[in-house]
Parts: structure tokens; C-alpha cells; sequence
């Protein structure tokens, strides 16, 4: 019985869902989806990479407007201009987006 829950928490713990991050490093051997900032993604990619938005895991958008932040908590759509999605974006550890 002891080890059919260590087997568990084994799993549970290296599940794609749960270690599901926002945002992904790529790389040219592949993707890794761990980052919950921007920030810890770009510092992880340096330069031999780049920072996508995960689509498996992002919540839908709230708010109309053009400019989004994403990030761990949700995307809000609720910038009318570039710069103060940027700024918002800076605060939270969060990427801005442009929606479609």
C-alpha cells in the first residue's frame, strides 16, 4: 500500500498538467512549459531560445480591449495602449499581448 502512494505522488508530481506553466522556453531539441514569469523564461532561454505563451494553459481572456497581460492568473484584456500593457505586464511577471 506504501508504495502504490509514493507511485501516486510520483506521478501526480511529474504530470504535464501539474508542472503546466504560462509561459515556454523553446529550444531547438523542443519546449519546456515550467516558467509562471516571463522573467524566469527569458533568463531561462538566454540566447539560445525564445518565450511563447502557453495556449494549453492560459485562461481565457477577460476585458475587450486590443492589449492583453498574461500571466500565471489569468489574461485580461483591458489596455487600450501598448505602453501601460507593457507597464502592467513589467508589475506582474506577466507578458503583453496584442489580441487578435
Amino acid at each position: 500500500m506504501k508504495r502504490y502512494f509514493l507511485l501516486v505522488a510520483f506521478a501526480l508530481g511529474f504530470s504535464p498538467t501539474v508542472v503546466a506553466a504560462p509561459f515556454c522556453a523553446v529550444f531547438s531539441f523542443g519546449k519546456q512549459c515550467y516558467y509562471h514569469s516571463m522573467a524566469q523564461c527569458q533568463s531561462a532561454v538566454g540566447t539560445t531560445g525564445a518565450c511563447i505563451i502557453n495556449d494549453e494553459v492560459v485562461k481565457a481572456p477577460s476585458g475587450g480591449a486590443r492589449f492583453c497581460v498574461v500571466n500565471s492568473w489569468g489574461t485580461q484584456c483591458h489596455f487600450y495602449d501598448a505602453s501601460s500593457c507593457r507597464q502592467a505586464a513589467a508589475s506582474s511577471g506577466g507578458a503583453c499581448v496584442v489580441r487578435d
